[in-house]
């Protein structure tokens, strides 16, 4: 089956969705995610998604000028253990072969062996020249596929840059930077098991492990946060974190917020989409800061689908806000998909 444009597809490695947005000038396509991110994958990694088609049987194809030999491929393990030993963050480059045994191509990973989530910041360069640039969040014990590096970019001695913080109970620590040339002599030295992948690859360390450490209580700190508050008769599971300021405040306040404009502007026919999501955004901060202040333990957030710009304006704000113990936007019997939830410390 023919890929192009506009193909829903699934890579086979790792059962992830996205859309072919785009081809690069090396047979490649631009895979667009969930969340904005954008993958480059070469065909052979993907299938079509066809509502009527049995798409695990049907793997997608070009038709080149000329046929060419397919490369040798070895799928992605499926990990069968937990993280062990925390690591750091990683990159490993998986080499894929030709049938003369030489060095096609390198897949490359960015590995989080460490017991925390993260997000990052990686870019690729070459001769001056951005080539590839992403950003997103990669799981505790979790692999993200940054790109497919062609072999011969080794020759051209291309820079890797990473920016990335970790994402802990305790909330978002400082921001890390690493950047580093990739030198042919050196990179050939570097081969070993890499974690996660269960593949011999040639693997950078890039962030040693965090240590996160937790802040002692006082015990003026202690008792303050033990001492018995007045009791209130109102779903005790989802405000058990109330400080005890304003009951009636307290009592009142709405555990879901529902920011379709229509629900917040009389009339916004006359708005553009940049002032809608502003004022979408302003009266998402003016809740979080309230439900925060009040101390309540679980709200939800009514974005809708659409294009998800919203949803990803609010994750971002979400990341960065210390309260905040964790928030998921996932299938709801009330709201679909279009909710997130979000738990807060």
């Amino acid at each position: 089956m023919l890929l192009g444009l506009g193909n829903i597809v699934r890579f086979i490695h790792t059962g992830t969705e996205g859309k072919i947005v785009d081809r690069t000038s090396d047979g490649m396509f631009i895979v667009a995610l969930e969340g904005g991110i954008e993958i480059p994958a070469f065909p052979d990694h993907l299938e079509r998604v066809d509502k009527n088609l049995d798409a695990s049987s049907v793997k997608g194809k070009v038709v080149p000028g000329k046929s060419q030999k397919k490369p040798e491929e070895i799928p992605l393990p499926k990990r069968q253990y937990e993280l062990l030993k925390d690591e750091g963050i990683l990159m490993a480059f998986v080499p894929f072969k030709k049938s003369d045994g030489t060095t096609q191509r390198y897949s490359v990973y960015l590995i989080n062996a460490t017991l925390y989530q993260a997000t990052f910041d990686w870019g690729f360069i070459l001769k001056g020249n951005s080539l590839k640039k992403l950003n997103g969040m990669v799981d505790s014990s979790g692999v993200t596929l940054l790109m497919e590096m062609q072999s011969d970019y080794l020759s051209d001695n291309p820079t890797i840059v990473l920016k990335t913080r970790q994402i802990s109970t305790r909330g978002m620590t400082d921001w890390i930077k690493k950047e580093f040339k990739l030198k042919p002599k050196q990179f050939f030295q570097k081969s070993r098991m890499a974690p996660l992948l269960d593949r011999q690859a040639f693997v950078y360390k890039l962030v040693e492990p965090y240590e996160i450490k937790e802040k002692t209580e006082s015990l003026e700190a202690y008792t303050q946060k033990n001492k018995k508050t007045k009791s209130i008769d109102r779903n005790k599971d989802l405000y058990r974190n109330w400080t005890g300021t304003d009951v009636k405040e307290f009592a009142q306040f709405p555990l879901e917020k529902d920011l379709h404009i229509e629900q917040l502007v009389e009339d916004y026919s006359k708005m553009n989409n940049s002032e809608i999501i502003q004022k979408q955004i302003q009266v998402f901060n003016t809740y979080l800061s309230e439900a925060i202040k009040l101390g309540v333990s679980k709200v939800f957030v009514i974005h809708g689908i659409g294009k998800g710009k919203l949803k990803n304006e609010i994750a971002t704000i979400l990341f960065r806000t210390p309260e905040v113990k964790t928030f998921k936007n996932e299938y709801h019997p009330k709201y679909g998909n279009g909710a997130t939830e979000i738990i807060f410390n």
